[in-house]
């Protein structure tokens, strides 16, 4: 493989071993307190997006802007995706048997 492979190689293989790690704590049985913790590997992937695949380091000042724009935005949908599972609550209803 070329030697530009590489870098794409290994951001991509740190991208699955975070989403692994995501969807492996996901199972986990966390309270209602610790469950922020399952946004950290979210934000990792993210860095690892800008710093691996966008190259934001070697671009120019206009292909930065454009770039941090894409990761804001990235962020917003990363944080109204999460809004849901992080604040919902069940609320036990009597009289009522679940089968």
């Amino acid at each position: 493989m070329s030697a530009q492979i590489w870098p794409l190689l290994r951001c991509w293989l740190l991208l699955l071993l975070l989403g692994g790690i995501e969807i492996a704590l996901s199972y986990l049985p966390l309270g209602r307190a610790l469950r922020p913790l399952l946004m950290i590997p979210a934000g990792l992937m993210i860095i690892a997006v800008a710093v691996g695949f966008m190259e934001i380091r070697r671009g120019s000042v206009l292909m930065r802007a454009f770039a941090l724009g894409a990761l804001f935005w990235l962020l917003i949908l990363l944080g109204l995706g999460s809004a849901d599972p992080l604040t919902r609550t069940d609320y036990p209803v009597s009289g009522v048997q679940v089968k």
